[in-house]
C-alpha cells in the first residue's frame, strides 16, 4: 500500500511541476502579441477548421491558428447562419487544441450561442478544452457571416452588446478563478456595415474599457478607417484586422507588413484554408467525375499529395 501511495504522490507531483514549467496556451499568445515590436510585420492568424488543416499549419511554423465558426459550419456541409451549436465546435475545439500542440488556438465563439448564462458556459467550457482565447460578437442571434450578410447585418442594441461582453469578462475570471484555467476575451463588433465607422468605433472603445483583452472590428473599408479606428484606441489593447481574399480583381488587400504598419498585432484570415481545400476537392472530384475519365486521377490536371504525406499529415510517423 506504501508503495501504491508513493507512486500516486510522485506522478501528483510530477504532472504538477510540468504543468508549472510549460506555460499555458493563453500566456504563450498574450506574450506573443504583447511583445510585437513596433511596425513590425503582423502576427499571421491562420483560419482553419478541423484537426487536420490544425496540425498542417502547426507543423509548417504557424504562430497561433483560429478556429472558424464559418468553417466548421462548412464542414458540416451547413452555412455559417447561427446553425452551428456550443456542443459541435467544442469537440471540434478538443480535436484543433490536441492536433496544435503547443501553438495557441483562438476559437471562434459566435454570440456566444444564446444570452449571458450562454456566454458563460460557453466561455468556461472553452477554456476547459484548451483554448487560449476566445471572440465573442454583437450581432443578432442567430448570425450570419457579414461578408456575406454585408449592410444586411444586425447587431444588438450597445448597452446589450456591453452586457455580453462583461458577461464573457466574469466567466473569464471565473474560469481562473474557480476552474484553473485561463483564456483571452477578445471582442469583436460587427455593426461597420449597418451602422458606420464611428459606432464602430464607440463599440471598440467600450469593449476596451470593459477590460477585453482584444478589441476588434469586422468588415471596415479601408485603410484610413482600420487606421482611424487603431488610433482610437491605447496601444496597450491587442488588435485585429480581419480579412478575406474573395477573388475579386479590384479588391484591396494588406500584407502582414501592411497590418502592422496600421499597429495592428494580427492579421486574419479566416478562411484561407477552407478555400484551398473546397478548390482543390472540386478539381478532384471533377476529374474522377468526369463521363471520359476511367476513375484515376490525371496528374497533369490535379496535383495530389503523395500518399506518405497523407499519412505523414495524419501522424502515423
Amino acid at each position: 500500500k506504501n508503495m501504491y501511495l508513493q507512486l500516486i504522490i510522485f506522478l501528483l507531483l510530477w504532472s504538477t511541476s510540468n504543468a508549472l514549467a510549460k506555460p499555458s496556451s493563453s500566456k504563450r499568445l498574450r506574450t506573443l502579441y504583447t511583445t510585437r515590436k513596433h511596425n513590425s510585420p503582423a502576427i499571421l492568424l491562420p483560419g482553419i477548421h478541423d484537426a487536420i488543416s490544425a496540425k498542417v499549419y502547426a507543423r509548417s511554423g504557424a504562430e497561433v491558428l483560429f478556429l472558424s465558426g464559418f468553417g466548421v459550419s462548412a464542414t458540416l456541409g451547413l452555412p455559417d447562419l447561427g446553425l452551428l451549436t456550443l456542443t459541435e465546435m467544442e469537440r471540434t475545439l478538443r480535436y484543433v487544441v490536441l492536433a496544435a500542440g503547443d501553438v495557441p488556438v483562438i476559437v471562434d465563439g459566435d454570440t456566444g450561442y444564446g444570452g449571458e448564462v450562454n456566454i458563460r458556459r460557453t466561455v468556461r467550457s472553452f477554456a476547459a478544452a484548451g483554448a487560449a482565447a476566445v471572440t465573442i460578437e454583437d450581432q443578432v442571434f442567430p448570425k450570419k457571416c457579414t461578408y456575406a450578410a454585408g449592410v444586411g447585418v444586425l447587431v444588438v442594441p450597445r448597452d446589450e452588446c456591453l452586457k455580453r461582453i462583461q458577461a464573457a469578462l466574469r466567466a473569464r475570471d471565473e474560469a481562473r478563478e474557480l476552474d484553473g484555467n485561463d483564456i483571452i476575451i477578445i471582442a469583436r463588433t460587427d455593426c461597420r456595415a449597418a451602422l458606420g465607422l464611428e459606432e464602430a468605433i464607440e463599440r471598440c472603445k467600450m469593449f476596451e474599457e470593459a477590460g477585453a483583452d482584444i478589441c476588434y472590428a469586422e468588415n471596415l473599408q479601408s485603410r484610413e478607417e482600420y487606421e482611424k479606428l487603431r488610433n482610437n484606441l491605447k496601444p496597450s489593447t491587442g488588435t485585429i484586422l480581419a480579412q478575406v481574399q474573395t477573388g475579386e480583381k479590384d479588391q484591396t488587400l494588406y500584407s502582414r507588413q501592411d497590418i502592422g504598419n496600421m499597429k495592428y498585432d494580427f492579421g486574419l484570415a479566416g478562411i484561407s484554408a477552407l478555400q484551398s481545400y473546397v478548390h482543390s476537392l472540386q478539381k478532384c472530384a471533377n476529374a474522377m467525375i468526369d463521363h471520359h475519365a476511367d476513375g484515376l486521377i490525371d496528374h497533369e490536371t490535379v496535383t495530389l499529395s503523395t500518399f506518405d504525406n497523407v499519412k505523414e499529415s495524419a501522424g502515423f510517423s
